[in-house]
């Protein structure tokens, strides 16, 4: 008997129960008929068979051959995933691929195509599996928003302007704002998103007192267009042009002793901001899953022919915490396969090869712009081993771990992110008083 098979073989009735339910799986499944299996290295013979017939699944026990592809692991790669008390980068079979696949025994087996193609088939089937185990309620309707989360009078605004940038020439830039308090807040996207992530804190009452309130999207995403000079293709986010679009923006709204925010690749920029704060006047920095660099790892899966609307949103929501509310991962999904041709891959240029603050953010004078930088427990990309080792660089820093965070902490779970904004708020207040 293999690993895989020894824990879920037991629950199979109750893990079908969950998957056949599900309302993701339903209409991701409708018209689709395919066969994969869940595989530990130990035994491959003893695999896990998923059988896909419309818009339910049949379970047996089986070689992972007999699947078009085989999702493999090893067997405490298994027994960490489907752990009641999940650790990093155990939230996601997609984690385990990026963190721990060099490893002989991790692995995608047979079509790599038709693993891109039904990436939300086997995701949601694993996810429901480990609900199984732990006696979670099976989901037979789609999470509603939370409660707190305003679905009547929204109070962000719209508008959109121009800017001239070096790069791109003309661009008519969208930006949103809300609330009418002291602080100049403004909020940077993560890759291959805009603005749209922030709408559930930027309505938010404490927030909206605190702080005036802004965010964009950047040239070519979300509703900004594309520049007089950008090509449809060939796009790469550079340092110097994304803090150009910041500086243009502060300077078009007429922003002072700004206070920049954001995560994953916008908290790589907010440490930039911070070493060029005088020059943008930028008086506070909130790097969140930031830090002066990330190698970069060739992915050990190349999957061609796969829809990257599919499974660009499929692989970035395996950072998410497991325990962030779906209705926001939902979102954060929908909004990742929404975005223009080649615009997440450029972004991520910038991202792993692009920003370098190694020998520089040693520099930043944190009694100009004070640095609070916060990380997510569960992001595997910037981990907050990474992160506090750059605010440990910072003379004057502060780095604070976020408890139950991914790293879409502002997106995927603003009610648990607000405490500690507010406390890094707090802190850049008292520091700049």
């Amino acid at each position: 008997m293999s690993k895989i098979q020894q824990l879920l073989e037991p629950a199979f009735s109750s893990i079908k129960e969950h998957v056949d339910n599900d309302p993701d799986f339903k209409a991701s499944a409708a018209g689709t008929r395919c066969t994969f299996a869940i595989t530990s290295y130990e035994n491959p013979q003893a695999s896990v068979i998923v059988g896909v017939d419309e818009q339910r699944i049949g379970l047996s026990i089986g070689p992972a051959h007999a699947g078009t592809f085989a999702i493999q692991a090893r067997p405490e790669d298994w027994s960490a995933f489907f752990a009641e008390k999940l650790v990093r980068p155990y939230q996601s079979y997609w984690g385990i691929l990026r963190v721990l696949g060099h490893n002989d025994g991790i692995s995608v087996l047979g079509d790599q195509q038709s693993f891109g193609q039904h990436a939300r088939l086997w995701r949601i089937v694993l996810d429901r599996a480990r609900d199984a185990l732990h006696g979670k309620p099976v989901k037979a309707a789609l999470d509603d928003p939370p409660s707190g989360e305003e679905t009547e009078d929204d109070s962000v605004t719209g508008k959109y302007t121009w800017i001239e940038m070096s790069e791109y020439g003309k661009v008519k830039i969208f930006y949103e704002s809300a609330g009418s308090g002291p602080l100049n807040t403004l909020f940077l996207h993560t890759a291959g998103s805009d603005s749209r992530q922030y709408h559930s804190l930027m309505n938010n009452k404490q927030l909206q007192d605190r702080c005036t309130m802004y965010a964009f999207d950047l040239p070519a995403h979300g509703r900004s267009s594309l520049g007089t000079r950008q090509s449809p293709q060939g796009y790469a986010l550079t340092e110097d042009s994304y803090l150009e679009s910041i500086g243009k923006i502060i300077k078009k709204l007429r922003l002072q002793k700004t206070v920049v925010c954001g995560a994953s690749m916008a908290g790589h920029v907010c440490l930039a901001a911070a070493i060029r704060a005088e020059e943008l006047d930028v008086h506070g920095s909130i790097p969140c899953e930031g830090c002066d660099h990330l190698a970069f790892s060739q992915p050990i899966y190349e999957i061609k022919g796969a829809d990257v609307s599919l499974l660009d949103p499929e692989r970035v929501c395996g950072m998410c915490s497991p325990t962030s509310p779906e209705y926001f991962k939902r979102q954060i999904w929908w909004q990742y396969s929404s975005q223009g041709y080649d615009i997440f891959s450029g972004d991520l240029k910038f991202y792993f090869r692009g920003w370098d603050g190694r020998g520089r953010v040693e520099k930043i004078d944190t009694n100009i712009c004070p640095v609070y930088m916060l990380t997510g427990e569960y992001d595997y990309s910037c981990t907050t081993e990474a992160s506090k080792e750059t605010a440990d660089k910072i003379p004057g820093a502060v780095f604070e771990p976020m408890e139950g965070l991914g790293h879409f902490p502002l997106t995927e779970n603003p009610k648990a992110v607000l405490p500690y904004l507010l406390r890094a708020l707090d802190y850049i207040q008292s520091k700049r008083q």
